[in-house]
């Protein structure tokens, strides 16, 4: 169990690659399962190598996509905390479907998109306006945003703030960040990966819900 993060908007051309690698590394372990040799027969071990090859290839290619395990994830919060990059905010309350003229079960059940009646459509909105919710001028993310599975979208307004505040508190103690990078590798993808985000419409996260 852990967080994925995922980018609002893919960079361009990166789904269509991403589906192709896809294909390639399905294609390599095909031919390695079709071959009915033992684990550690050469040919086999040669295919296999071809596997691992084409996943890393596949793997490279997605940006839009960003992982910590659970326990990485506190780490996360409690760095960003430190840095000045987390902001308490209260969000709005969740709006009720018959607010809109609908229910549960039918915006569950509706289709996608403009398939979906005009009510369900309405009420869609209103709930993907409030997970995207920030202030007018941001100081920083939203620390609820980092955690729960209904798909938070931290948006590139809270990501430059986020990021202001870490370059102004990163510049006071140099020795501190050197010994967070020890402690936590991942540190420095996830910088890249929020200035990343912030080019790309921000990014949603799904999670256990912050305690």
């Amino acid at each position: 169990m852990g967080y994925d993060m995922y980018l609002v908007r893919s960079p361009e051309g990166e789904d269509a690659a991403y589906e192709a690698a896809s294909r390639s590394f399905d294609a390599a372990v095909e031919h390695r399962d079709g071959l009915d040799l033992p684990y550690g027969h050469p040919e086999y071990q040669a295919v296999q190598v071809k596997v691992t090859s084409a996943y890393d290839a596949m793997e490279a290619v997605r940006t839009t996509h960003f992982y910590l395990t659970t326990w990485a994830m506190s780490e996360c919060r409690a760095l960003m905390d430190h840095f000045g990059m987390l902001v308490a905010a209260q969000p709005p309350d969740r709006p009720a479907p018959e607010e809109y003229g609908t229910t549960a079960g039918e915006a569950v059940l509706a289709p996608a998109g403009n398939a979906a009646p005009a009510q369900v459509q309405r009420y869609r909105k209103a709930l993907e306006e409030r997970l995207s919710w920030a202030p007018p001028q941001p100081e920083g993310i939203a620390a609820h945003k980092l955690g729960g599975d209904e798909g938070w979208t931290v948006t590139p307004g809270e990501i430059h703030a986020a990021l202001t505040a870490y370059e102004a508190s990163r510049a006071t103690n140099p020795a501190l960040l050197s010994e967070v990078i020890e402690d936590a590798d991942w540190w420095p993808e996830w910088i890249d990966y929020l200035k990343h985000a912030a080019r790309h419409g921000g990014f949603r996260t799904y999670g256990p819900p912050v305690t």
